[in-house]
């Protein structure tokens, strides 16, 4: 049984400017096998000058969640100057241009698949005007549901832009500071009773570390205040003021697309229609057009969208206390407390301290100075307690400014 609703849908972006073209989307329920035979394509052509890079899926059914990769496809961009840019698989599902090239003014580019003996074409797109950020910005606030936070936001200078359609993603990078780090680790000399353990200096840097992550939603231009050329207080990012991410220091990169009208509305259907932000992997409720077909078949689904967009980046830096003066840290990312180690020996003639030890899921902190009654001479800790890189990377990024 199949049902078919067909929602027609008007975009207005930031309610001031003109309404993009309707979409005509057919939501249906079909079967799995249906489902998971569509391909799913995520392509974004920049003005930057890299090897960009086309990911192939086939879609994800109601009962199967899991990311079906399409491999040994042929994939390459052409342009109505001949130019064709041919892409190699590097990945499962991940095919990226064999040389660096970057989207021109006044050039039209179209995507080319050929997958399983078929092939697959987009409609021919240029790259939008450009417009650039001018700032951007990190305040104290507090949400519409009485959220405390800090909000990301971005002033942009619209150039020639007459209608701004916009699509951002981000890259954030954070300190983290193990609280109860030691200078010592503790090894096993004799793994055998009555067993012997030793303090030795750590190896490596454990204390401080670097996590990072990446957007994983569609974020786009809305309820922006627009003055003359500009637009400001554009919201990128909320983080909640409990989250951990912040308690030192903070870094985003903020990555700005300009999006044509159309490709604005599909991202925009497709953010309606997702239930997380794994927008290209998540089970869809239904089908979205793009402007990828089937050469042969124009009746097969495809979902995904081949954009050409001009890219605008800001770093962003701050501390904590910057914005929370003399007040208390987040919470650390995990419950961090002192753990008397068991006696080294058990009567059985066990240690379990040595298998706490080689488990590697608890780390020494410091001696216990007699100070538990009956419990180990040494106190341990969940181990990204006291070794940050169970939460990030002891290498310093090349970008990192304190």
């Amino acid at each position: 049984m199949t049902k078919t609703i067909k929602i027609f849908v008007c975009f207005v972006a930031l309610c001031l400017f003109s309404c993009v073209e309707p979409f005509d989307i057919s939501l249906q329920e079909e079967d799995t096998t249906a489902i998971e035979e569509l391909l799913v394509v995520e392509a974004t052509l920049t003005n930057e000058l890299k090897q960009h890079d086309v990911f192939l899926s086939s879609g994800s059914s109601f009962n199967n969640n899991s990311i079906q990769f399409v491999q040994n496809a042929q994939v390459q961009i052409s342009d109505d100057l001949g130019n064709n840019f041919i892409f190699s698989e590097i990945e499962p599902g991940q095919y990226q241009s064999q040389i660096a090239f970057q989207a021109a003014p006044d050039v039209q580019y179209k995507l080319l698949i050929t997958s399983q003996g078929k092939n697959y074409e987009s409609t021919s797109t240029n790259l939008p005007k450009n417009a650039t950020i001018e700032n951007s910005i990190a305040k104290r606030v507090v949400t519409d549901l009485d959220v405390e936070g800090v909000a990301i936001y971005v002033d942009v200078n619209l150039g020639d832009v007459e209608t701004p359609f916009f699509r951002y993603e981000y890259e954030e990078t954070y300190k983290i500071i193990a609280p109860l780090w030691s200078p010592f680790d503790m090894v096993v000399t004799d793994p055998n009773p009555p067993y012997a353990f030793d303090l030795v200096p750590r190896e490596q840097e454990e204390r401080v570390c670097y996590g990072s992550s990446i957007s994983n939603e569609i974020i786009q231009n809305e309820g922006v205040d627009l003055t003359g050329n500009s637009l400001s207080n554009v919201l990128v990012r909320f983080i909640p003021r409990d989250d951990f991410i912040i308690s030192h220091r903070y870094s985003i990169l903020v990555k700005q697309l300009v999006q044509s009208p159309d490709a604005f509305a599909f991202y925009q259907t497709l953010n309606d229609f997702s239930s997380d932000g794994s927008v290209f992997s998540d089970i869809q409720p239904g089908f979205i057009e793009g402007n990828i077909a089937n050469v042969a078949n124009a009746d097969e689904k495809v979902i995904g969208y081949f954009e050409v967009a001009n890219v605008s980046e800001s770093r962003l830096f701050f501390n904590y206390e910057d914005l929370f003066s003399e007040e208390d840290l987040p919470p650390y990312a995990i419950t961090c407390s002192f753990l008397s180690a068991p006696p080294t020996i058990t009567p059985a003639g066990t240690s379990p301290l040595k298998d706490i030890i080689e488990s590697g899921d608890f780390i020494y902190v410091r001696d216990t100075n007699g100070t538990v009654e009956g419990g180990g001479p040494y106190f341990v800790a969940r181990r990204p307690c006291g070794d940050c890189t169970a939460l990030g990377s002891n290498v310093i990024p090349e970008f990192w400014i304190e």
